[in-house]
């Protein structure tokens, strides 16, 4: 776990009772919803939970986001261990998928959860916040999981939004610009998920049920970019469980890392 202390005390309100915690990945709407809290008195403390589909880089810019949004702390959690052992694991295992399709990629979001209310325990408060819409999944997988783990304020800045407005990126992306943070061009359009498993995107052309375009495209390229050779490697098994590429020995969330 890197903790990094940002120290932006809330004026005017009690620490105990105004701290929350939010579940963060610098996107537009969790960037969105650290203005919005703060606005509306909160004490507001990310946490991105890395479970394997960021590097270096990018979870170094996530940090630099929420230091730029003003939030009083962030902590990144390396959840790449806990999704291998917890769901691919038993996933493949048990031959299990999606619909019979792919593995249910998002179950990342238990994991989060996990994090988001460790955070709450250390702070000593049982406010927490997420960036689900009240369209998809991912709001019932948050908040039941939420529910399940104790007595917690649920906080969702995007449902209340959509409540007012029903272009909701328009307004975040205007609310953002207008107090003087920058939003990504890509971000503009698309919200993306990533971690061990996959990516998914919703948004823009996607949402409007029409044929996504090569913005809309995650970890893949378009067929003129692929390459011409084919790559080959060795993957090696003991017990039923991979333990190594081309005789490098990793730990299974590197190795699934690695191939991605």
């Amino acid at each position: 776990m890197h903790a990094v202390s940002l120290n932006h005390p809330s004026p005017g309100t009690d620490q105990a009772s105004s701290d929350i915690v939010l579940a963060f990945s610098g996107g537009l709407d969790t960037s969105f919803c650290v203005p919005y809290l703060k606005e509306r008195g909160w004490n507001v403390h990310t946490v991105f939970a890395d479970t394997g589909g960021v590097d270096a880089t990018e979870r170094a810019a996530i940090e630099q986001r929420a230091a730029e949004l003003g939030v009083a702390s962030h902590v990144t959690i390396d959840g790449g261990p806990a999704i291998w052992s917890g769901f691919v694991r038993p996933f493949v295992q048990a031959g299990e998928a999606y619909q019979g399709q792919y593995p249910l990629l998002v179950s990342d979001r238990y994991l989060i959860v996990d994090a988001a209310l460790q955070r709450c325990r250390e702070l000593c408060t049982n406010a927490i916040a997420h960036g689900c819409t009240g369209m998809g999944n991912d709001q019932v997988r948050f908040d039941l999981a939420v529910k399940a783990s104790g007595t917690y304020r649920i906080v969702a800045p995007i449902r209340e939004i959509q409540k007012q407005h029903t272009q909701t990126r328009a307004y975040e992306q205007a609310y953002l610009e207008e107090r003087g943070f920058a939003v990504n061009e890509r971000q503009k359009h698309y919200t993306i998920n990533e971690n061990l498993l996959g990516v998914t995107m919703s948004g823009g052309e996607i949402d409007r049920w029409e044929v996504p375009g090569d913005g809309a495209r995650g970890w893949c390229a378009p067929r003129s970019e692929w390459p011409a050779e084919t790559l080959r490697i060795t993957l090696r098994f003991e017990h039923g469980e991979a333990v190594a590429i081309d005789d490098e020995a990793m730990p299974g969330h590197a190795m699934l890392s690695r191939l991605n």
